[in-house]
């Protein structure tokens, strides 16, 4: 496959991350700082479009891998569909009535305990242009099935590396420079924490970064689950997606106009030049005409971002800084409303509590604590994916308050919660992105250094906090640092010299002015209740 023009720019829709030099290591990781905890958001590696509009006939031979590792995912928590059980053949009264099997889908869904995993059977495909009409067709299909092709919305091989990679910087990070984390992953629940969307490619992408980080033969089966306990939740209690049962937060996704959109230079400008294109302006224009939940230009910048991730090779008249463009678009439309305080407090408040609460329990804890105590109430809605299948934890799987929290997500988890941290990046969130939170403990300048006057610590420990940290807490001599792939994130309430460290200066703020920042977005369930308002029918 010949290379596209735009190679060097599709390098930049994977994150980048830092070069763990020596010197870094004493720049960012100085002895007299102890890290007491990281937690890590992450969005999954490349995949393919969430659906084909551009180019709906392409073939995506990228997933041999993938297609194994979901198989044996799915008979490790006893969901696996044999492909005959899941592709039947044709029964001929309904071919003949209705000119298809209604059993017979190219994506078909399991459904255990209320989770829903898509696509569920990926060892169900159709050959591109291939249709069931007979017995003998059916049998054709099964046995001419390509096991390299993805279906829509499915990480690829090539995702599955970008985290690999991101669980080699991890490991190299946090085991080998740091000591931080054990050598070996036993007993991990004494000490990690790990969290997905419920999302096969997130799911596969959390098992490609845990299985860098503690390098492991084992595909995704029933050892390694019981290695590492994997938690999801349902849709209905999923707090990495944004709060989309809120009126008041979903109110601006609904229904999103182009003719609304427009209404800014720039984006009309890129909507010109976009459906003037001669590779793909036709349809393009159908696209972007019609109403769509959230943006109107991102189902276009998804399928071209997929291709050119992929080193597929685009239209001439396409170029990287088109398909750019295109995402600051999509980018705009989908997290512009995170940019107000209500968009944050109502749609990603119930996230933020759970990073809060984990981090205050981890600072809580004594130095030297022989046994960390059980995770708290921020845990409340998780069901573990076991050996046994999907179910609720026994009292003794409950996961202690953790050095390692992991969290899989998506774009819509990460990008949100950079900007809440201070991010001002206009550019769609990179495949494999994470958002880094390390809590340290200072041990040379406890008060520190700014806060020596007794008076001054007083008032910091006096800052607002979130309602779900206690009020004895002791803040004092805790910093926190928040990293968005290779750039530490400045966080607004951290820069009066006061609430961030005296040495390492404004990127690390002190935990009271963290703290003081979240304290709005944090909402009672009562105050989610009264501000979301009732949820009308939308047609």
């Amino acid at each position: 496959m010949s290379q596209p023009p735009g190679q060097k720019e599709a390098t930049a829709l994977r994150a980048e991350l830092p070069e763990l030099s020596p010197e870094y290591i004493a720049q960012m990781y100085p002895s007299h700082l102890r890290l007491v905890q990281a937690q890590v958001f992450f969005r999954h590696g490349e995949r393919t479009p969430v659906k084909a509009r551009l180019f709906e006939k392409r073939e995506w031979p990228f997933c041999l891998r993938a297609n194994y590792l979901h198989s044996e995912f799915m008979k490790a928590i006893n969901q696996f569909v044999p492909r005959e059980e899941a592709m039947p053949v044709p029964d001929s009264d309904q071919m003949k009535a209705k000119g298809r099997d209604t059993r017979y889908t190219k994506r078909t869904r399991t459904r255990k305990a209320g989770l829903e995993y898509e696509p569920a059977k990926w060892s169900v495909r159709l050959c591109p242009g291939s249709d069931a009409n007979s017995a003998a067709d059916s049998e054709s299909i099964i046995s001419e099935w390509n096991p390299k092709l993805c279906d829509i919305g499915q990480l690829s091989d090539m995702g599955l590396d970008s985290l690999a990679r991101a669980g080699q910087f991890m490991r190299t990070l946090y085991v080998d420079k740091l000591g931080f984390l054990p050598r070996e992953p036993q007993k991990a629940s004494e000490w990690l924490y790990v969290r997905s969307t419920d999302y096969s490619r997130v799911l596969q992408s959390t098992y490609a970064l845990l299985s860098s980080l503690y390098p492991t033969a084992l595909p995704f089966n029933k050892e390694f689950l019981s290695m590492f306990p994997i938690h999801t939740r349902l849709h209905r209690n999923e707090t990495m997606h944004g709060n989309f049962a809120c009126y008041n937060f979903i109110k601006h996704y609904v229904n999103s106009d182009i003719n609304e959109a427009r209404k800014l230079k720039w984006i009309n400008d890129v909507y010109l030049q976009t459906i003037q294109l001669e590779s793909i302006g036709a349809r393009s224009k159908k696209i972007l005409d019609a109403v769509y939940f959230g943006s109107t230009f991102h189902p276009v910048y998804d399928e071209l971002m997929s291709m050119a991730a992929h080193n597929i090779e685009l239209p001439a008249d396409i170029s990287p800084g088109h398909i750019e463009a295109l995402g600051r678009v999509a980018h705009h439309q989908w997290t512009g409303r995170i940019s107000y305080l209500d968009g944050q407090r109502l749609g990603f408040g119930r996230l933020v509590n759970d990073l809060v609460q984990t981090m205050a329990q981890a600072a809580a804890l004594p130095e030297n604590a022989s046994a960390r105590p059980a995770i708290g109430p921020q845990r409340q809605g998780d069901v573990l994916l076991s050996p046994n299948g999907v179910r609720e934890e026994t009292e003794a799987e409950i996961p202690r308050v953790p050095k390692l929290a992991l969290y899989g997500g998506h774009d819509i988890t990460v990008a949100p919660l950079a900007i809440i941290m201070g991010s001002t990046s206009k550019d769609w969130l990179p495949f494999a992105s994470m958002l880094t939170f390390e809590l340290f403990k200072d041990t040379q300048t406890t008060p520190p250094l700014a806060l020596a006057n007794k008076q001054q610590h007083q008032k910091a420990e006096k800052l607002p906090r979130p309602y779900s940290v206690q009020e004895n807490l002791d803040t004092s001599g805790y910093f926190v640092r928040v990293r968005l792939n290779d750039e530490v994130l400045r966080i607004p309430t951290c820069e009066p010299i006061q609430k961030h460290h005296p040495k390492m200066g404004p990127s690390m703020c002190t935990l009271a002015a963290f703290f003081e920042h979240l304290e709005p977005i944090v909402a009672t369930e009562q105050e989610y209740k009264n501000e979301c308002g009732e949820m009308p029918q939308f047609e």
